[in-house]
């Protein structure tokens, strides 16, 4: 048989098999509603996350004030995002609360902040059992609301919303303090999946739980807090209470305090779309103030904040990491870089349905690690070129020393602390002080420190009551010691391994009063 026989002999048969798929019979597998809905809980949203998605459809809104409203209430706790965007009519109500009613291949606005359709479904779903979603844009209308309730869909293993009346929904607003004539609210209510049930108090777990959510929104959206060009401003409160946004690449100082250092600013180009690359440089820790400190990392920690800042429509997606292009190290703890994309660009960095996960393109790679290896030698050379490095604390108990020359760190007792300065003036005899610090600052247990960090099973954090506990004990013992109250009372906030809020130490310094 000839070679062009045999082809069309084949082009025969496949078109006999492409016919007879077109003419095959149709099955219509929809999805079981209860079952599916339980899967779409365990995307894995944090209750961070699933806040900021939600913040991020009121950016979307043009909101220019976002409330997050939450009680206890009992053990029944309700949590609820208030903005003042510009509404949605009922039609625009019944798409936000249909599943998948915009796809990810959409039309969007640049700064939009939307992806897929799916997050105030998915992010509410991984939080609580009841969404209720209320809005409207124009005062003269009604409010309209729409609310899923989970164990009715499951139930009935039907994909069945309710609509609330407006009396009802008048009354939903009220409780949650709602002020504006227009806007949207987001309310969340039976939550299981934000509860730690376990905890020995499962309202201080969730108050831990709150108190990160304020840290994690007030870096998630700081450039839209702080009103930073090209991004809408937002004032971000929870219960009334303002959120501070965080500035981790140090450009806004304290007057007369010194501001980073801009190393790179570079646009690149992947096809159509522009990447935005700045490298910085943090002032060192010494020129820092304890409370700018807490602005540039949280808890003043530059170490874990070292790394890749990536930002996309202005809002940040993932920061605390070099994504295996540099070394997570203390010679690199004060470099940073901001990598800025927009939302035509989210098919290079497969960013996914929580926009919490990216990965690198990698055509951009080899152009970031050019960038992250300047910003590493500058960062690198801030430590090494001095010797003794100033504590970021205003009165540390130990200082670090560099040796330059036998490149080696080392730490010593801060003899000018005022309550450790005044204990070892007890001593009247000098060879028994000098040999008691000699004793402590030789026997620091260095390298049990060193395998204890490097242990993935074991944490050296103290937890937040723990640590209170403790500087309780430690007060009462300088105070019997016979160290002034104000030397007591400085020595629990002036040094972050100790770390208090003056109102945690005024409190226990009261108590020893009150004695």
């Amino acid at each position: 048989m000839s070679v062009e026989l045999l082809a069309q002999n084949c082009f025969f048969e496949l078109s006999k098999i492409s016919e007879s798929l077109i003419t095959m019979e149709r099955l219509p597998l929809p999805p079981m509603a209860g079952p599916f809905v339980q899967s779409l809980r365990c995307i894995g949203y944090s209750m961070e996350s699933a806040v900021a998605d939600i913040i991020d459809n009121s950016i979307s809104a043009s909101a220019s004030t976002v409330d997050i409203f939450t009680e206890w209430r009992n053990s029944d706790p309700v949590l609820a995002i208030i903005d003042n965007g510009y509404g949605m009519k009922p039609s625009g109500v019944k798409k936000a609360m249909q599943l998948g009613a915009i796809g990810p291949a959409s039309e969007r606005s640049i700064d939009d902040l939307g992806r897929f359709g799916m997050g105030l479904k998915t992010a509410s779903f991984s939080q609580c059992k009841k969404l209720t979603v209320i809005s409207r844009a124009d005062s003269c209308d009604d409010w309209y609301g729409i609310r899923w309730d989970l164990d009715l869909v499951e139930r009935e293993n039907q994909w069945t919303a309710q609509i609330i009346e407006p009396a009802d929904c008048e009354s939903y607003l009220c409780d949650i303090g709602f002020e504006h004539s227009r806007g949207t609210a987001v309310i969340w209510n039976t939550f299981d999946r934000a509860l730690d049930l376990t905890a020995a108090s499962a309202e201080r777990a969730y108050d831990r739980r709150v108190s990160a959510l304020i840290d994690h929104l007030a870096l998630t959206f700081h450039r839209f807090i702080s009103g930073e060009k090209g991004t809408k401003k937002l004032t971000l409160r929870l219960n009334k209470r303002l959120i501070k946004g965080m500035d981790p690449f140090a450009t806004r100082p304290e007057t007369g305090r010194q501001a980073s250092t801009l190393l790179s600013d570079e646009t690149l180009r992947l096809g159509h779309c522009s990447i935005k690359i700045k490298a910085y440089l943090l002032p060192h820790p010494s020129s820092m103030t304890h409370t700018f400190a807490q602005r540039v990392s949280l808890n003043g920690e530059h170490h874990a904040g070292q790394g890749l800042y990536i930002y996309r429509a202005g809002r940040l997606i993932s920061s605390g990491s070099w994504y295996r292009l540099a070394k997570v190290s203390e010679a690199n703890k004060l470099a940073r870089v901001q990598v800025d994309f927009d939302n035509n660009a989210d098919h290079l960095w497969r960013i996914d349905v929580r926009k919490s996960r990216i990965d690198l393109p990698a055509s951009l790679r080899e152009q970031l690690r050019r960038v992250i290896i300047q910003c590493s030698k500058k960062s690198s050379t801030t430590f090494t070129r001095r010797a003794r490095m100033p504590s970021l604390d205003l009165e540390p108990v130990w200082q670090r020393v560099y040796d330059r020359d036998r490149e080696r760190v080392y730490y010593v007792l801060n003899r000018s602390h005022s309550a450790l300065s005044e204990m070892l003036r007890s001593i009247t005899c000098d060879q028994t002080r000098s040999a008691l610090i000699s004793i402590i600052e030789t026997a620091l247990p260095l390298a049990l420190i060193k395998n204890d960090l490097s242990a993935s099973n074991i944490k050296l954090d103290q937890d937040s009551e723990g640590l209170f506990s403790q500087s309780q004990i430690l007060a009462e013992n300088l105070f019997k010691a016979g160290i002034d109250l104000e030397n007591i009372f400085n020595a629990l906030v002036n040094d972050s391994n100790i770390g208090l809020t003056r109102e945690q130490a005024k409190k226990i310094i009261s108590k020893i009063e009150a004695r």
